[in-house]
């Protein structure tokens, strides 16, 4: 792990101060590109300086006043504009390679993301989208810390903006960060507009290009967002539904959500999103012995799943600190693996990764930073 001051601070920053009050500005980073010619031009800066201020922005990673031929406008874009920050304070790494970053944003408020190495010298970032959760899912440790605020769409781009910075840092060409899976804090649908607008920020032609069949989104399972984000995107950019029960009863328990939208109603949800091609909904399954691993369960899931074309991604639990669970053993997630397979159901167990460093799945609630700082004499004074 290294010390703050070796982390590359994110390149792109405000070109001069402004006395207008950063929340009465407008996120640059985070508009769409037909947002921010609307804005431009909206502005008296024109249309036809967009293309240049978004290649600027997302491609070039540069200060306003350095883009070519913006000239004056630079000033008036800075003065009623901002550009979101993450800024990277640490990062610890799992013997398995994978990295959990700590971020702050302007005002302080914190937020981790975790970089998964991959095969093909490539990476996956775990993406978070608020500054803890209002889900309050009982499996969760993010869910424990309570919601408080949503990150908005530019913070959501400078956040995968820093980690692609920080992977060119310390290893150059050899490896690229190709995958984005927004299951990292806070729930990806609650402030919907906010993840469509970064989505489209980063799968946009102008920008970074990154492949909607490399991206992945999460829900407990709010079904009103799910149905825009149906029509928003097509099915071109996969959805992973939080389903970890195979009865209402049970879900209800783990999930405070499921109390409003009932297995039913997701089912529907998901039977109206379209799959191009060869595409697949993803169905999350957190491992909970003796609660959501029994045959009535199971059962459940298998019946959920008929007639979708779904996959059941099996997590094993990832324990955290006072926690009302335990995690299973291999021999009980082998069990339901197989148990969802004799019931005809496409199952797949996913690998538990950066667990030693609090950076597995539920277990994101900005700890394991200290300790590891402590250890390697790396706490600033």
């Amino acid at each position: 792990m290294r010390s703050t001051s070796q982390f590359p601070a994110l390149t792109v920053l405000p070109s001069h101060s402004s006395s207008i009050n950063i929340d009465q500005k407008v996120d640059l980073l985070g508009l769409p590109f037909a947002q921010l010619e609307a804005q431009l031009d909206s502005w008296g800066v024109g249309k036809a300086q967009a293309k240049r201020v978004f290649r600027g922005l997302h491609v070039q990673q540069i200060p306003l006043h350095d883009i070519n031929s913006l000239g004056r406008h630079a000033d008036t874009i800075a003065e009623l504009g901002h550009i979101a920050q993450a800024r990277l304070l640490t990062a610890v790494k799992s013997p398995d390679g994978t990295e959990k970053l700590l971020l702050e944003m302007y005002d302080g408020a914190q937020i981790e993301a975790v970089l998964l190495p991959m095969r093909r010298d490539r990476y996956t970032l775990c993406v978070s989208t608020q500054v803890g959760c209002g889900m309050a899912c009982t499996f969760c440790a993010t869910g424990t810390l309570g919601l408080k605020r949503t990150l908005s769409s530019g913070e959501v781009v400078a956040q995968v903006y820093q980690a692609h910075q920080y992977i060119k840092a310390k290893e150059g060409n050899a490896r690229s960060l190709s995958h984005l899976v927004f299951m990292g804090m806070g729930e990806p649908l609650h402030r919907y507009e906010r993840t469509r607008d970064a989505l489209q920020v980063l799968l946009g032609q102008h920008g970074l290009c990154f492949s909607a069949r490399q991206v992945t989104v999460s829900t407990v399972g709010l079904v009103p967002a799910m149905r825009k984000f149906s029509e928003d995107f097509q099915g071109r950019v996969q959805l992973a539904l939080s389903l970890h029960a195979g009865t209402d009863a049970t879900r209800q328990k783990i999930m405070p959500v499921a109390k409003k939208w009932t297995l039913a109603k997701l089912k529907q949800a998901l039977l109206d999103h379209p799959l191009p091609g060869r595409r697949v909904l993803m169905l999350e399954y957190v491992v909970l012995p003796g609660l959501n691993d029994t045959p009535e369960e199971l059962d459940g899931v298998a019946e959920f799943q008929k007639g979708l074309r779904a996959l059941v991604n099996l997590i094993p639990f990832n324990p955290f600190k006072n926690s009302p669970f335990r995690s299973p053993t291999e021999a009980e997630v082998l069990a339901v693996d197989q148990g969802l397979k004799a019931r005809g159901v496409a199952s797949s167990i996913r690998v538990t990764r950066g667990r030693d460093k609090s950076g597995a799945c539920g277990q994101l609630a900005i700890e394991g930073f200290n300790a590891d700082r402590q250890a390697q004499g790396l706490n600033e004074s």
